[in-house]
């Protein structure tokens, strides 16, 4: 089964006609963009939330090109997938023009409720995920932090290192712990917890 799938944004062209008084495409429920980068099992973790297979899951870095739009039907809300940012096997080219298309669909979606960003917490947040998170902490959205593949932590004292560094990284960047969630998609627990969230 599939979660109705609305529309993919490619090019900043398409804009004028999908935006329109705060509705995308006709639709006017509240938006969820979810990015992280590359490989950071954002399709898996959007797939385990939705219940349903919305988002395509690949192995390869940067297979999510575009912005694509899915009804989440259990919290009535849109979900945007965003193009993964980081490592991607991708020419410059291509990662000018994901940046040039985000920051045109952020500037035009008025019905933004929140910036999920997916770090690792294998690496806890690197570089890059700090750029990202100064570049969307600058658009005045809300932000929730969740750190993925948090089974991949082996011991309880590798877990508790992890949360104490990555708490300490984020505080810096006016991120609170009630902002962060430690997930895996092989445990429906914090999948759960995650997802009411969003209702």
């Amino acid at each position: 089964m599939a979660a109705p799938y609305i529309i993919t944004l490619a090019d900043l062209a398409q804009l004028p006609g999908l935006f329109k008084n705060g509705f995308l495409n006709g639709h006017g429920q509240n938006r969820i963009a979810f990015v992280g980068r590359s490989n950071v099992g954002k399709s898996s973790l959007i797939n385990a939330l939705v219940k349903e297979k919305a988002a395509r899951v690949s192995a390869t870095p940067g297979k999510t090109r575009a912005i694509h739009f899915f009804l989440w039907k259990e919290t009535n809300k849109i979900v945007t997938d965003l193009p993964g940012f980081g490592f991607a096997k991708v020419s410059k080219d291509d990662q000018k023009a994901w940046g040039k298309l985000m920051d045109g669909y952020f500037a035009a979606d008025e019905r933004l409720e929140v910036v999920v960003m997916l770090f690792d917490s294998r690496h806890g947040p690197t570089e890059q995920d700090l750029e990202a998170l100064r570049f969307f902490g600058k658009k005045g959205t809300p932000i929730q932090v969740v750190m993925t593949k948090i089974d991949q932590l082996k011991t309880q004292s590798e877990r508790a290192k992890r949360k104490k560094e990555v708490l300490a990284c984020l505080a810096d960047y006016q991120v609170s712990p009630e902002q962060i969630f430690w997930v895996s998609v092989k445990d429906q627990r914090s999948i759960e917890y995650l997802r009411k969230t969003f209702k």
